[in-house]
């Protein structure tokens, strides 16, 4: 059973809010008339466009700032682009990103996970919302509540805090629409599934000083990915209010419901060789085998624009989680796929709250120009409820031809426990000074206290991590014209240690936080016809990995040097080309004799990605084709197994004409054309099966 409390008044506040919502929808309110206050204007459009480098993203310590003016790699994916590819995971939404690399299917008792540079993104401080942290363990987000996706590659230690070294995500809330709004759309997956989408939003008063946005969705069916299923209830809600035009306050909401059938982990140790990938579509779950996640989010913020060069912002986040799944891993016994089938039943829940106090501007000093961002933040993490089964083996079978079982019975037993809580209080500051219309340096610092504890089952501490750490970053950027920059930047971070996997002899064992420092020097530009960034980085982290006996450590440094390069570029009136390039020399050093000089685990020496759009085919026609290449990668610390390279094609098209009034779209896609068979990386020496050709198809009208 779920700990019902917290959720029961979620799902309330967001039905009366909803309803309210609903009622006043068709009422009369009067639009803006130029007066935007503390907040910004959005409008629905019909066109899609790619995010310029002009556009602004998130930098956390670093307030938004434009892609161009931040001396770090980054990318933004806008929600029409979303739609179009009818993407349905983090993973899909940024495959045309080279540096980004999917590790695990969106169908799975685990979310979709990916890495940047070839490093895995933590489930606590690599995925935001609209800036602050958010608890990614097994909470697939819906991405139907979001305007864009952005990503800040390599370390974020500064502007975010204790994090991963590969970089993080920060998904961005759709905003009040500044006319009246309504569509409601209809979806269908290859595999059976359905899906239903309202999204509705508008402003009331003769000001439109208050603003909403409502989303409303419901899916249900099988999908193809090992003939799993997906049933989902999800619920997004955005409000602000305009106090005045120096003062406004938000409030911000997300509740989902999904149980999801699929993502069976294939484990192989250095022993046997890699199995010859199977059919995507191919059973391995056990009959009752599955995840049901439940998930609630809000935040209230208030922003206060105490004169025209400065603002302050308040804001405060709650969010839990409680995740119930039954779980196959299937243990390879030999070289011809043969497996041991062994099943967990567990049940976890997390409680998490956030509070931050900021401020930024500009300021003239000593006849240079600052900008300026500080501010303190304060987060917590706690277990609520965890329990786990002994993971035993219930069954025998070969990958090509798999024994389905029944858990029906197995289910997780025993007193529940807390097994995790982690405390992060930070201060951190930034000016960015302008030398003259050329030149202009970055300096920064984040003083973070940190706190760790693990329990046992009995509740008693049985290991505790404090750390309390400085990280600077600085960088110097030099614009030899208003629509290029070249940088280079310093940056030194810290972050929560990886778990050993459940397949070692030390299971579950926490860790001390890591440390990573990170150089990096590119240059981006943004012409008119085509845009492009590129950057050389050299990342250095702690190190961990599963040495001979199988016993997780760590141990020795993980050395990360490699150059991406990504472009967008204008072809042709209609047509645009949207490319990228990653080449990654990835190395343990200073480790155990038989593991320095290897390659890191799970990191790729080549990814290629290339999508290309023409739109106007025909009137109101735009078709899009791409395609993802992944370099082959190690699987084990020793590099005795290496995971195949593998190449993905998609295409699809969508068609957009009003009738009667109404603007139509009509979208399809199908991934993975050439239904290629593949295997995913998940972590050392765990496997996932590739998802299969899978065609999609989307109708929405606008009112």
């Amino acid at each position: 059973m779920f700990p019902t409390t917290p959720f029961v008044r979620s799902r309330l506040h967001l039905a009366l809010a909803a309803a309210g919502l609903c009622a006043l929808h068709g009422a009369a309110f009067a639009t803006e008339d130029g007066n935007e206050g503390a907040l910004s204007k959005v409008v629905i459009k019909a066109t899609v466009e790619k995010k310029k480098l002009g556009d602004s993203v998130s930098g956390g310590a670093l307030g938004r700032k434009s892609e161009l003016d931040t001396p770090f790699s980054t990318k933004a994916v806008s929600s029409d682009e979303i739609e179009d590819r009818l993407a349905t995971s983090i993973s899909e939404v940024l495959k045309y990103d080279a540096s980004v690399t999917a590790i695990s299917p969106p169908i799975s008792t685990h979310p979709a996970t990916i890495q940047m540079r070839g490093l895995r993104l933590d489930d606590l401080n690599g995925y935001k919302v609209n800036g602050l942290a958010n608890v990614n363990r097994g909470t697939e987000m819906p991405l139907e509540m979001f305007e864009s996706v952005e990503v800040l590659k390599g370390l974020t230690g500064f502007m975010y805090g204790f994090g991963s070294p590969g970089g993080i995500v920060n998904y961005v809330s759709k905003r009040p629409t500044t006319d009246k709004s309504f569509s409601a759309a209809l979806g269908y997956q290859e595999g059976g599934a359905i899906k239903e989408h309202i999204d509705m939003g508008g402003r009331m008063g003769q000001e439109g000083d208050f603003g909403y946005r409502l989303n409303l969705l419901h899916e249900d069916g099988g999908v193809q990915e090992e003939s799993g299923s997906i049933k989902r209830n999800a619920a997004g809600l955005n409000l602000e209010w305009r106090v005045n035009r120096d003062v406004a306050i938000t409030y911000d909401a997300i509740y989902q419901r999904r149980k999801s059938v699929g993502g069976t982990d294939v484990v192989i140790s250095p022993s046997f060789v890699v199995p010859s990938p199977i059919a995507g579509d191919s059973k391995l779950n056990s009959v009752g085998a599955g995840s049901d996640v439940e998930f609630a989010l809000s935040t209230v913020g208030m922003e206060y624009r105490l004169s025209p060069e400065w603002i302050a912002n308040l804001s405060y986040r709650t969010s839990n989680s409680t995740r119930v799944y039954k779980k196959d891993q299937y243990y390879i016994t030999s070289n011809k796929g043969d497996y041991k089938d062994r099943v967990t039943s567990e049940l976890h829940g997390y409680h998490f709250d956030q509070a931050q106090a900021s401020f930024e501007g500009k300021v003239n000093a000593f006849g240079l120009s600052h900008e300026i961002v500080a501010g303190i933040t304060s987060q917590n993490l706690s277990s609520t409820s965890s329990a786990v089964t002994p993971k035993t083996y219930l069954g025998t079978g070969n990958l090509y031809a798999p024994t389905i079982i029944n858990v029906d019975s197995i289910n997780w037993s025993g007193g529940t426990y807390r097994d995790e809580a982690t405390r992060q209080e930070a201060a951190f500051a930034s000016d960015t000074v302008k030398l003259n219309d050329n030149w202009s340096v970055l300096a920064g610092a984040r003083y973070t206290r940190y706190n760790d504890n693990a329990y046992s089952t009995k509740g008693l501490v049985i290991a505790n991590y404090p750390a309390q750490r400085t990280t600077p970053t600085v960088a110097l950027m030099y614009k030899p014209a208003a629509d290029t920059t070249v940088y280079g930047s310093y940056v030194e971070a810290m972050e929560q240690a990886s778990s050993a996997p459940t397949s070692t002899v030390n299971a579950n064992q926490t860790f001390a936080p890591l440390k990573s420092k990170q150089a990096e020097v590119g240059i981006k530009t943004e012409r008119s016809f085509w845009n492009a960034s590129a950057a050389l980085f050299h990342i250095k982290r702690g190190a961990q990995y599963t040495n001979a006996a199988n016993v997780y450590v760590a141990d020795g440094e993980s050395k990360y040097q490699g150059v991406e390069f990504n472009t967008v570029v204008q072809a042709a009136r209609n047509l645009s080309i949207e490319g990228g390039l990653m080449l990654l020399d990835a190395k343990l050093e200073n480790a155990a004799a038989a593991y320095t000089g290897k390659r890191a685990v799970g990191a790729p020496r080549r990814q290629v990605s290339v999508q290309a759009t023409w739109r106007e085919v025909q009137p109101g026609l735009a078709l899009h084709v791409g395609t993802q290449y992944l370099g082959e990668l190690p699987m084990d610390a020793a590099n005795v197994n290496t995971l195949p390279a593998y190449t993905l094609f998609d295409a699809g098209f969508n068609y957009r004409h009003r009738y009667f009034g109404k603007m139509v779209s009509v979208r399809a896609n199908i991934s993975n054309i050439a239904n290629r068979k593949y295997w995913t990386y998940y972590q050392e020496n765990y496997l996932n099966v590739g998802s299969p050709r899978t065609a999609s198809v989307n109708v929405r009208v606008d009112f």
